[in-house]
């Protein structure tokens, strides 16, 4: 096939060498400034109004109450100086990398320039005007307008008028302008210092004919477009500065109520929800502080990558969790005496029926159920003052409210009642009887290990429930009932025996205690006393040293125990749930504080259940700021009970909640956008993605085995990382083992920076990396390689559409399809019949 001409780099372009050399001289002014500056400035003292904030807050909390209105009039005063203290003080801007976006802006006949930055910084003397993209009013005419629209917008109080004279994205680092992106083109900086026009615009313009087309600057069955940025490390990437309009209005919305974001591959919603977190973080610091803040992504890659982001973006230390660890810690801190120890071979049944948005159904029902009981046995115990006034006091501080919203968990109510019991004058009989059914009333309300295998083991209430429901047929309910009754058989006798030996030795203990008085027997009664101590820790945690260990273990009485207490990982988000809706609020730590976000980033919440949803959106405080981001086309795990946004919402009792939809795409080229949408069949989206730059096209390679598609790789990736030794490349497959086989190929073959990736464990870096398709979730790479597509690999069936979109939206550039045997049908037929 003959090779098309690509364009000359070193050829003239007059508009290219006068926009470089605007943006040169512009930093050049603001570098000079600030360096000279920074030594010039004198130091300003800042007031910490926040400690006399506090201060204030507790003398009103202990003050009388003629002293109150004095204090709070002064706290006003405090807050309105702090408020203006923070306006006023400029941020430290950072010279080699002093902002990213810049505006000129005519008013009135006048011209002004303003650059976006992370922080202000105003000196109208030499005309440096950085404002942060966060908080200056002003930053809204960048994310909102483009070059040449005239603007109309309110700043406080004045209306201001205006055109957009220039507006562009620039990339700066080390103090080196590195890219610029502006509507007449995309100019980037090689490593040797040489400008170049990129080979496809970030904008969609040209209209018929005019288009910059992919064969004209890309030889088919070439891997590679010198696309790379020139960057070696691929962990952070100036996001902010490509912030569109839309997003923009997401990343700003009021920080109560929750934001639902759904987005394809590429399209941002990532980018808006850390954004949003920052925005939040800014706009008021003090609540949202970063331990009141969580995010929560779907694997161990996805959360370095975002640890390291969030502190490019002005937040440290917030929680990066993914949710299976989230979840496991917090159920170890609150339900002591269970396995430590997951299962490793669940059924899918099991995980379906466990993860099924009907399991709220059912912990709702057994807690309203144990409630009514509790009621019950309240009004027998005070028998005929249940009808007085004291009685009927009683039983209406027990139950529960009319709106679902003022729910408050069982024990909480009952709490409620106990105290409202010692206020009441009853006859002794029935406060005796209410004291003694309150306090079973407690302990049942703690006993949420007892409630989960309730709701496990009882058949005839799961039929009930899931009647008439075709996500389990019958045969599999009593399959997965048979495995969790099996289960939570083994886990309760188990916690029991453990329950059970520790009562001895305590009673063993108190019962020699008395009869060791010489300092000889007290020394070595406190140490038998130590090791007990310690011993029934291990039995609460659940984890012996033999379960360490792995060895066989031995039951009370000496006896082999032939299987082992194990639970599944969505037990996990059952417990927990059963312990918000009947102990109360989750706790924080060893303190006892209530664990309570004041907001929650959801990444990927397609790949998690209606169940853990509810979990995570528990923890948030009664402003609900939450913000959940995801695609309902990346759906990785289709046992999750997620089928739609519309149908978990209503689940979640979310239904006035409205989804918005991100059309815009910027990961991927047009030719990749088009092939995954095509690979999803009838289950794409109704919303067609926008790209925003046309690309090289996906090709397809036909072999007939792996090793002759080892070779042809090994050829093309040692090429590629000549040419391009900062590119990112991923070889994905469907399967760990075929992974396996590539990796083993290619290293034989010497590829250059080849690795081997099992367990999210990316570098980011420049290389090819080796992998399946279940470690890439939500990341990026210039080129990607799709292994073995074939019909083998990928049948016609929902999962493997979804997980073959997934795969090749990971490409930023340039997708490649290997198909030793024949191609998969999920292929576009076009692709099939041209392939190589």
């Amino acid at each position: 096939m003959t090779a098309t001409p690509q364009p000359d780099p070193t050829a003239s372009d007059p508009e290219l060498e006068e926009i470089v050399l605007d943006e040169r001289r512009c930093l050049e002014r603001v570098t000079q400034h600030l360096l000279t500056k920074g030594r010039e400035r004198p130091e300003v003292h800042v007031i910490d109004y926040d400690t006399q904030l506090i201060s204030l807050r507790d003398q009103i909390a202990n003050a009388r109450l003629e002293d109150v209105p004095p204090l709070v009039e002064q706290m006003e005063r405090v807050a309105t100086l702090a408020s203006r203290q923070r306006v006023n003080v400029e941020g430290w801007v950072d010279p080699t990398s002093p902002y990213f976006g810049r505006m000129v802006l005519s008013e009135n006949e006048r011209t002004r320039e303003v650059l976006i930055g992370r922080s202000t910084y105003l000196d109208t003397q030499s005309g440096v005007r950085i404002v942060d993209w966060r908080d200056a009013p002003i930053s809204r005419l960048y994310y909102r307008y483009e070059e040449g629209e005239d603007y109309a917008e309110v700043f406080g109080e004045r209306e201001v008028e205006g055109d957009v004279v220039v507006r562009r994205s620039l990339a700066i680092t080390e103090g080196v302008l590195r890219r610029i992106v502006s509507p007449q083109g995309t100019f980037v900086c090689t490593d040797a210092g040489q400008w170049r026009r990129s080979g496809a615009s970030t904008k969609l313009a040209g209209g018929q004919g005019a288009a910059l087309r992919a064969e004209d600057h890309h030889r088919p069955g070439k891997l590679g477009v010198q696309a790379s940025d020139g960057r070696e490390d691929k962990h952070l990437k100036e996001i902010t500065a490509l912030i569109d309009p839309r997003q923009f209005d997401l990343i700003t919305r009021p920080d109560a109520g929750l934001v639902v974001i759904q987005g394809g591959a590429g399209s941002g919603k990532t980018t808006i929800g850390l954004h949003r977190l920052a925005y939040l973080a800014f706009q008021d610091a003090r609540r949202f502080r970063p331990d009141k803040m969580l995010v929560v992504v779907f694997n161990d890659a996805l959360a370095r990558y975002v640890a390291r982001v969030l502190p490019a973006l002005g937040v440290s230390g917030v929680a990066v969790r993914t949710y299976e660890e989230w979840a496991s810690k917090l159920r170890l801190a609150h339900v002591s005496g269970l396995p430590r120890h997951y299962s490793d071979d669940t059924p899918n049944h099991v995980t379906r029926l466990k993860k099924h948005p009907l399991m709220l159904t059912a912990m709702d029902e057994y807690a309203q159920r144990l409630s009514q009981r509790i009621r019950d046995e309240l009004a027998e115990a005070l028998g005929s003052a249940s009808e007085g006034e004291a009685g009927t006091a009683l039983l209406g501080s027990f139950d529960p409210p009319k709106r679902r919203d003022a729910l408050r968990p069982l024990a909480h109510r009952i709490h409620g009642a106990e105290t409202q019991l010692k206020k009441l004058d009853l006859p002794g009989a029935a406060r005796l009887g209410a004291e003694s059914v309150l306090r079973r009333a407690a302990a049942q309300a703690r006993d949420v290990v007892s409630a989960w295998a309730e709701i496990l083991s009882d058949l005839p209430a799961l039929r009930r429930l899931f009647q008439g429901n075709t996500d389990l047929t019958p045969a599999e309910l009593e399959r997965a009932h048979a495995w969790a009754a099996h289960q939570t058989g083994l886990v309760t006798e188990e916690l029991e025996q453990r329950q059970e030996a520790a009562a001895e030795r305590a009673e063993r203990l108190s019962e020699r205690a008395p009869r060791e008085r010489d300092a000889g027997s007290a020394e070595r009664y406190h140490g038998e006393r130590e090791r007990s101590e310690r011993a029934r820790s291990r039995a609460e945690l659940g984890a012996s040293e033999d379960d360490e260990q792995g060895v066989g273990r031995r039951a009370i009485d000496g006896g082999e125990v032939e299987e082992v207490a194990k639970l599944d990982r969505e037990d996990d988000t059952l417990l927990l749930y059963l312990v918000q809706q009947l102990r109360g609020p989750l706790l924080r730590g060893k303190g006892g504080d209530a664990l309570v976000y004041e907001h929650a980033l959801i990444d990927e919440a397609q790949d998690l259940s209606p169940v853990e949803l509810s979990v995570l959106i528990g923890t948030v405080s009664r402003a609900r700021s939450v913000t959940l981001a995801g695609d309902v086309a990346q759906r990785l795990h289709m046992d999750n009970g997620f089928k739609s946004w519309e149908d978990t919402l209503a689940q979640l009792h979310l239904d006035h909640v409205e989804v918005e939809p991100l059309k815009l795409s910027y990961r991927s080229t047009r030719e990749v956008l088009e092939f995954a949408r095509e690979v999803l069949g009838p289950l794409a989206s109704a919303e067609e993605p926008v790209a925003t730059r046309a690309g090289a096209k996906v090709e397809l390679f036909r072999f007939a085995q792996s090793g002759d598609a080892v070779g042809f790789l090994a050829e093309s990736l040692r090429s590629l990382m000549a040419e391009e030794p900062s590119a990112t490349v991923c070889l994905v497959a469907r399967y760990p083992e075929q992974a396996d086989l590539y990796y083993n190929g290619l290293k034989r073959a010497e590829v250059p920076f080849l690795r081997r990736i099992a367990h999210q464990d990316f570098p980011f870096r420049a290389g090819v990396d080796v992998t399946d398709v279940r470690q890439v979730k939500g990341l990026e790479f210039d080129y990607v390689v799709l292994l073995d597509v074939t019909q083998s690999s990928y049948p016609e069936d929902d999962e493997s559409r979804h997980l073959l979109h997934i795969a090749a939206t990971r490409a930023a550039h340039q997708l490649w399809v290997i198909a030793p045997g024949k191609p998969s049908a999920l292929l576009p037929a076009e692709l099939r019949e041209r392939g190589y």
